[in-house]
């Protein structure tokens, strides 16, 4: 039996589908629409959202936490098949550890801006400003670094701006965006690994996101061979906010390769 939060549908060759932090599955709902009927879509939510368990051992968690649980999902599906990758912020940085880690099994990578802190030279302003970040969301008050984090991503604001039921559905997640920075942080593969994967790349982010994501985007772009990187006129949520940018894109490549 497949573990809870995993939602497959279609037929064909295989998507997997990685959310961002603070968010599920359905995110990537109205691409699964598209591409359900010439695909098989595994459609997942992260541990700790959407219908998903909860991390059962925090203390101890990483990222091979939850590649293990994804591994085992993808398995139970189609096997040892290829399949093509999506994923955005912190599901992109999943993403990119499942294909550092198995870069064969991929028929195509299409990541918006995932967040691989890892990755970012220990003595940049990047890492400086990621560093910040990570401690200014690892505080007591759920509320207030759910709109640190929120507003992070968006605008100064926009936490206080959603409806109050939202918010407090967002503050209650903030042990597991805790949680996903840990394992963000914890990652040690290099970008020299990151060159091993050799199927089509691409590399989404918007305009007007902030310079740590640039800087991971231009990052992995350079290490990578066969990577396109394209910029809309969007922030870091785009593949949320602006869908009608993002989503016809990523149907486009995957259906291409």
């Amino acid at each position: 039996m497949l573990p809870s939060g995993a939602y497959i549908s279609g037929s064909g060759p295989a998507i997997v589908f990685l959310h961002s932090s603070l968010s599920s599955s359905r995110q990537w709902q109205p691409l699964v629409k598209v591409l359900e009927n010439k695909f098989t879509c595994i459609n997942i939510d992260i541990l700790g959202y959407g219908t998903a368990e909860a991390v059962a051992d925090p203390e101890n968690y990483d990222f091979s936490v939850e590649t293990a649980r994804i591994n085992e999902i993808i398995e139970q599906t189609i096997g040892d098949a290829l399949y093509h990758l999506v994923g955005h912020s912190c599901g992109g940085a999943i993403a990119l550890k499942l294909a550092v880690e198995a870069p064969t099994r991929l028929l195509s990578v299409s990541l918006f801006e995932p967040v691989a802190f890892h990755l970012l030279p220990t003595d940049s302003e990047e890492r400086k400003i990621s560093d910040e970040f990570a401690a200014h969301v690892n505080v007591s008050d759920n509320a207030k670094a759910a709109e640190y984090f929120t507003d992070f991503w968006n605008r100064k604001g926009f936490y206080l701006s959603l409806p109050e039921q939202m918010q407090a559905l967002m503050a209650k997640d903030m042990p597991k965006v805790n949680l996903d920075f840990k394992g963000l942080i914890s990652e040690r593969y290099t970008l020299q690994d990151v060159a091993n994967i050799k199927a089509p790349f691409l590399l989404m982010t918007g305009k007007y996101s902030q310079a740590i994501s640039h800087k991971l985007v231009e990052l992995i772009a350079g290490s990578v061979e066969h990577c396109q990187v394209e910029s809309i006129s969007a922030g870091h949520m785009a593949p949320v906010s602006h869908a009608e940018l993002v989503l016809p894109r990523f149907a486009e490549f995957i259906t291409q390769n």
